[in-house]
């Protein structure tokens, strides 16, 4: 009997498991998925569907897979870009399109080598042999089956070793080199196990069950089988149940009716989830060599019918094998069909299926395939040869690093000498600098005790000036007529003005000192200023005060700040301008690009070199002769980020000009 030997090709589900009742679980996300926003739960919710549908129904799952995709392409999620082209991969290759298949897996492959994701490479790199095994191109399949096997050894996983497994055991099988399928179904079953591994170690249970079928051993063959069906129908995983089932059928020969029976069981499932994959080609051409056998066993009453029921499954899965490029199972088809043809009468069809099949298994099965499927594995081998002598190698160095170990163990020892040595020579070093140090913290309180005797000086002329005005007033009021008194009294008020000026600038000067404290920078009208400045000094004798804003300009500052820079800058060109008989003051606000420039003009005598020095130069000391006023415009200027710059020579006034 020329029957097709089903084998079964595994692949990983990204991140799920077959689960008991996989269509409950499916209609269980179903329901929840409305009430999800298109975010991550979202999409992992339309992968983990679209990963229970391969079980369930392959062809439904691919509109929830490419859904998926397109969200996670949105949201530049690279995992779960990969994870839904994996999953692409399997849902359309078991619709028998495997190019297309094979696109989505490298696709996947590239972002996982990217993240250097082991397992989800092993996955990738398994489903793109499973796609060349469906297309019997076993040489590529085992390349790829091989480097995946590299990858799970490396990382010494049981879970991925027989998860490789299973696929090497169907390729050997499918070569009908039961040998070698024995050998990696038994070290499939080993490692499922220590994993505990259910899915795999049904798989590799049903591996086992077809060799014992095809040695004969009948006996062990319907053991593993059952045992492989049991785990199947545990886990919900019809595709398996479905396999399974075909092949249990062939036990029950010479009983073809029983036999049909339960092919025509595993036939429903697989028209139902996955018509044009392999497993429902083998199907097929298992059901259509069994009513052969039945037409040559029934009387002539009934054996057109089953010679016509043969024909329809043998033709049909001729046509997905040409469909999909799956020569193996052609081949398969082609001798029954030979048969077929030949009891009908037709015996030039009959020569024509016997020369396909000849020649595809002539393909499949010659020497040169032979020695190249013995090459991949014979060079897998030789790479766990090298990766042991690189251990071994690695070994060699690692005493060779333990020895120089040694030797820089003593030279450190050296080293921390001399570094003991140095840090004695720059302790002295860190003392003769600390000396220096000294000597400049005693520099620096000499000159704050000459700024504070500044300080004084200048708050004590104001308040001496009121004291011997009242003295004046109180003890001799008769050497004073009443012009002089007013005079005078007008004087004291003056001098009271002057000393509440200059503490309260000090005040804000002091607060502009603290490290905290920060400037209140807002827009500020000209007019503003001016008109506070007009009210400051609203009658002021032999000096005439004009202010210009034509444009009715703003400025950005701190109000207070600028107040006081402007009343202090004021206050100081009226008293350059005490001896001048026509004295004159203008403020002026002009624009500069996109700037605002304030500027006060004088035409007093101009001021010394010293004094400009003080202003521009931060390092400057205080003393009497500078006094205490321009360091106060020049820190405040510099705290709302303005620039001062003065124009003078002597003889000729004074311009200061402030610019933000």
């Amino acid at each position: 009997m020329k029957r097709a030997v089903i084998i079964f090709l595994c692949f990983l589900q990204t991140g799920l498991f077959a689960q008991k009742n996989a269509q409950a679980r499916i209609d269980s996300m179903l329901h929840e998925l409305p009430a999800l926003k298109e975010d991550t739960p979202l999409v992992k919710t339309m992968l983990q569907i679209a990963q229970t549908y391969i079980q369930v129904d392959p062809g439904k799952g691919i509109k929830y897979a490419e859904s998926g995709l397109a969200m996670a392409e949105k949201m530049k999620w690279k995992r779960g870009i990969a994870n839904f082209q994996n999953a692409l991969g399997l849902l359309v290759g078991d619709t028998g399109n495997n190019a297309a298949a094979r696109g989505h897996f490298e696709r996947s492959l590239v972002l996982n080598k990217e993240m250097n994701a082991s397992f989800n490479m092993i996955s990738n790199l398994n489903n793109i042999g499973r796609s060349y095994q469906r297309e019997s191109d076993f040489s590529r399949a085992l390349e790829y089956y091989f480097r995946a096997l590299a990858i799970a050894e490396e990382i010494k996983s049981d879970e991925q070793i027989s998860l490789v497994g299973t696929n090497l055991a169907a390729s050997y099988i499918t070569q009908r080199n039961f040998v070698k399928g024995l050998q990696y179904a038994q070290m499939t079953l080993k490692h499922a196990e220590l994993a505990h591994s259910t899915g795999n170690m049904g798989k590799a249970l049903l591996h086992l069950g077809v060799i014992k079928e095809q040695t004969r051993d009948t006996a062990s063959a319907k053991t593993y089988l059952n045992r492989a069906l049991k785990v199947y129908e545990d886990a919900g995983n019809r595709m398996a149940v479905a396999q399974a089932l075909a092949e249990m059928a062939p036990m029950e020969y010479p009983d073809l009716k029983k036999a049909i029976s339960i092919m025509l069981k595993a036939q429903q499932i697989l028209d139902e989830i996955a018509p044009t994959s392999t497993i429902s080609i083998q199907s097929m051409a298992n059901l259509g060599r069994t009513y052969y056998d039945m037409a040559m066993q029934t009387a002539p009453a009934g054996k057109k019918e089953c010679l016509a029921k043969s024909e329809s499954y043998l033709r049909r899965g001729e046509k997905i094998c040409k469909e999909t490029g799956n020569t193996e199972y052609l081949a398969t088809i082609a001798i029954n069909l030979a048969d077929l043809e030949e009891q009908k009468g037709n015996y030039k069809a009959a020569l024509n299926n016997y020369k396909t099949y000849s020649a595809i298994n002539d393909s499949l099965f010659s020497q040169d395939k032979k020695n190249d499927l013995a090459g991949m594995e014979n060079k897998h081998n030789i790479d766990l040869k090298n990766k042991e002598i690189a251990i071994n190698q690695l070994e060699l160095v690692s005493q060779r690093k333990t020895q120089v170990g040694l030797i820089v163990g003593l030279a450190l020892l050296g080293i921390i000498g001399g570094m003991l040595f140095w840090q004695s020579r720059m302790r002295k070093k860190s003392n003769t600098t600390l000396m220096v140090l000294n000597n400049r913290l005693d520099e620096a309180n000499k000159v704050k005790v000459k700024f504070f005797g500044i300080l004084s000086h200048d708050l004590r002329s104001p308040i001496a000036s009121l004291i011997n005005f009242l003295h004046l007033l109180k003890n001799e009021p008769e050497l004073l007529t009443a012009d002089e008194k007013t005079k005078h009294q007008q004087q004291i008020g003056q001098s009271a003005e002057e000393l509440l000026q200059s503490m309260e600038t000090m005040l804000l000067w002091s607060k502009e000192q603290m490290e905290h404290f920060k400037p209140d920078i807002r827009l500020v009208p000209v007019s503003a200023l001016f008109d506070y400045l007009q009210k400051f000094f609203p009658e002021t004798q032999r000096v005439n005060i004009r202010f210009n804003d034509p444009e009715n300009l703003v400025v950005s500052a701190d109000e207070n700040y600028l107040k006081v820079i402007m009343q202090n800058l004021t206050s100081n060109a009226i008293k350059a301008l005490k001896n001048m008989p026509e004295g004159r003051i203008e403020w002026k606000a002009r624009k500069d690009g996109a700037k605002t420039i304030l500027s006060i003009t004088d035409n007093g005598p101009g001021i010394n070199e010293e004094q400009v020095k003080s202003l521009y130069h931060e390092g400057s000391g205080f003393n009497v002769k500078t006094g205490f006023g321009l360091h106060l415009i020049r820190d405040l200027a510099k705290a709302i980020q303005y620039h001062i710059s003065i124009e003078s020579k002597p003889g000729f006034g004074t311009t200061f000009v402030l610019s933000s």
